[in-house]
């Protein structure tokens, strides 16, 4: 876990630096910036999500994850993904904007949320 953190701590800082590039977003977009990044996310392609934005909050929807689905096809416990998910989304959030705050609302090994894989809140802080 200790290198699983460490990878997506650097990779989510890289690949979101480079989504902001390439949307030409200013150096605070905002929610809306995050929701165009988010939708050019590498998971964007291989996994079903949904985003929902409520004035200055938008909740990540993880509804269909492939790496879950793979490994209960192989009968395999699930990874606990919250501890990178948390670095993952925190660093990829505060990339695009640096006011971000970002928590888990429902991730393995702590689903409370029964019809989605997992789902992030970040809240838009105005400094």
């Amino acid at each position: 876990m200790e290198h699983d953190c460490n990878i997506w701590e650097a990779f989510t800082k890289i690949e979101a630096q480079k989504i902001k590039e390439f949307l030409k977003l200013s150096s605070r977009p905002g929610i809306d910036g995050l929701k165009r990044a988010l939708q050019l996310r590498l998971y964007a392609n291989i996994n079903e999500d949904e985003i929902i934005v409520d004035g200055n909050t938008l909740i990540y929807r993880t509804l269909d994850c492939r790496v879950r689905n793979a490994r209960k096809r192989k009968g395999m416990e699930f990874h606990p993904c919250k501890a990178v998910g948390i670095i993952e989304y925190t660093g990829f959030a505060k990339t695009i904007d640096d006011r971000f705050e970002c928590e888990a609302l429902s991730c393995y090994p702590e689903i409370t949320d029964e019809t989605c894989n997992c789902s992030w809140k970040f809240i838009l802080k105005d400094n």
